[in-house]
């Protein structure tokens, strides 16, 4: 799937909107999080190991995924039971894709 870079500004406004969902007082054990491959954003809730004695990693868990179209558009998709993907929105701002759906 190609598509254009995910911008500066555009990084800038996930990072601020996977900020304001975990109130500061549960970040030490839960983060919402993003990572961007190419033109792909993937947002993840991150929580604290259970028994950090025994396991010190952070677990993923897939909330959404956007893409950037060449066309400037993004298209938002939630993750499927069974793996993969399903297709739910579209439109110019992938804030607003994201705040319609309730992500975090």
């Amino acid at each position: 799937m190609r598509g254009m870079s995910v911008s500066e500004e555009v990084r800038h406004r996930l990072s601020l909107w996977c900020a304001q969902r975990i109130p500061e007082t549960e970040r030490e054990g839960r983060q919402i999080g993003y990572s961007v491959d190419g033109a792909e954003v993937t947002i993840v809730d991150r929580r604290a190991p259970l028994y950090p004695e025994l396991d010190a990693e952070w677990t993923s868990t897939p909330l959404a995924r956007l893409h950037a179209a060449d066309d400037g558009r993004w298209r938002l998709y939630r993750p499927r039971a069974g793996g993969g993907w399903d297709p739910q929105d579209d439109g110019p701002d992938p804030i607003a894709l994201l705040d319609r759906a309730g992500g975090g």
